[in-house]
């Protein structure tokens, strides 16, 4: 008996405190400075090219084998020919961006990610530049 009064007290305690909840499509939520969301290609400001020569260590680093990276000899230089990221087993872990000798795999805050099929979670190369063009866009604006 005493515990369902003190249970009451509690509740009713509650009921004049502000709730900790967002309402989630209204509210945007404060993301922290150090989260980690979907990964993305870096740019070089200079030539607007990818910063990433294809080495493979993203690849090797990561333990849910979310990445494939293929690079092909061009110019007396290997260069990045394809990139891809599979979003449905990345686990965010950022192993790719601590491996990463070049810097150019960096952690963005895109965090919603829902989508209805598995195929739409599987991202090439173009798409993550697009992502990271959006984010010098916004980098400009602000």
């Amino acid at each position: 008996m005493l515990r369902v009064v003190k249970n009451f007290f509690i509740n009713f305690g509650n009921l004049f405190r502000r709730p900790k909840t967002v309402q989630y499509p209204r509210e945007k939520i404060i993301i922290h400075e150090e989260s980690r969301g979907q990964p993305k290609l870096k740019l070089d400001f200079d030539t607007l090219e990818i910063i990433c020569n294809g080495c493979g260590e993203c690849m090797k680093a990561c333990p849910q084998n979310c990445i494939n990276v293929r690079r092909e000899f061009r110019d007396r230089d290997y260069c990045l020919d394809e990139f891809y990221l599979n979003l449905g087993l990345c686990s965010f872990c950022g192993n790719c961006v601590e491996v990463c000798k070049n810097h150019a795999i960096e952690m963005s805050y895109r965090y919603q990610l829902s989508e209805f099929d598995l195929e739409s979670l599987k991202i090439e190369k173009l798409d993550l530049i697009k992502q990271a063009e959006y984010s010098i866009r916004d980098f400009w604006v602000k």
